[in-house]
């Protein structure tokens, strides 16, 4: 039997969702996207008939079948409603059985649907706990200089529903300067164990009451609070623009996806 006709069979087999193709996987057969690397066929067909990868090659249309090398590389064309536009695979050989199954996600993924922007639950707990997860935002600004400047902030946090909050430590620092000229910042979050990825952007503003100067310092991490148990620092209050990312990756591509706009937002 051909390659060719090994990977039609292969697909028909997937996309019935019913059929079985371990004959036609090697015993020792490896499956391996992002984040994944399983290896012995009982595991590996496990993975493809799992919910989330049994759906894409369910839903998939295979077309463009072509060698690369000793292996056939293959596109997962996904439909329109889909998350992302496909996949490719790559399917490795050993005589007439695969080998190897290599998986990569098409780029860019498609945009989530937009949405009002108010913080979720689960968006609070990432950004509030996140210095305790060790995961600590990363703040960028403009200096006066017109260069960017990355800066990790463990002090963020949730001051609203539509704004985060910094405790600032060094009240006579660069970032103070710059925002009073340039009010735009961004920050990220990320954690690689869940790929969890939020880009958070908005307009930084100075918190003059002290009522707000009480309630972001308190708030923050004691770590925080300990380097500045003076209080010497200011607030920072963010008015969020834009919020988007994801919660993680699945076998269907980005999942708990967020595409968050402030309704009057001229952004």
């Amino acid at each position: 039997m051909d390659r060719g006709e090994i990977v039609r069979r292969f697909a028909e087999a997937l996309k019935a969702g019913k059929s079985d193709p371990s004959a036609l996987l090697a015993e020792d057969v490896a499956f391996r996207s992002l984040g994944v690397d399983i290896q012995g066929r009982a595991p590996v067909l496990r993975r493809l008939s799992d919910r989330e990868t049994g759906q894409v090659y369910r839903e998939a249309e295979w077309i463009d079948m072509a060698p690369s090398g000793e292996a056939v590389q293959v596109t997962l064309k996904m439909p329109a409603a889909a998350p992302h536009s496909g996949n490719i695979l790559l399917l490795r050989f050993r005589g007439d059985r695969i080998a190897a199954i290599e998986q990569q996600l098409l780029l860019p993924m498609r945009p989530a649907p937009a949405a009002a922007l108010r913080l979720t639950d689960e968006l609070k707990e990432l950004v509030n706990n996140a210095l305790a997860t060790r995961h600590p935002m990363l703040l960028a600004h403009v200096d006066l200089e017109g260069q960017p400047v990355l800066s990790f902030r463990g002090s963020t946090q949730v001051f609203s529903d539509t704004q985060l909050a910094i405790w600032v430590r060094n009240s006579a620092g660069g970032l103070l300067a710059a925002i009073a000229r340039n009010p735009r910042v961004a920050l990220m979050y990320r954690d690689e164990d869940k790929k969890a990825t939020f880009q958070f952007q908005g307009r930084a503003w100075i918190a003059s009451g002290e009522a707000d100067r009480r309630t972001v310092y308190e708030a923050a991490h004691k770590v925080e609070q300990d380097h500045d148990f003076a209080r010497l620092g200011v607030a920072l209050i963010i008015d969020l623009d834009r919020v988007e990312g994801y919660a993680g990756l699945s076998a269907a591509g980005q999942v708990g996806r967020v595409n968050m706009r402030r309704v009057d937002a001229a952004c």
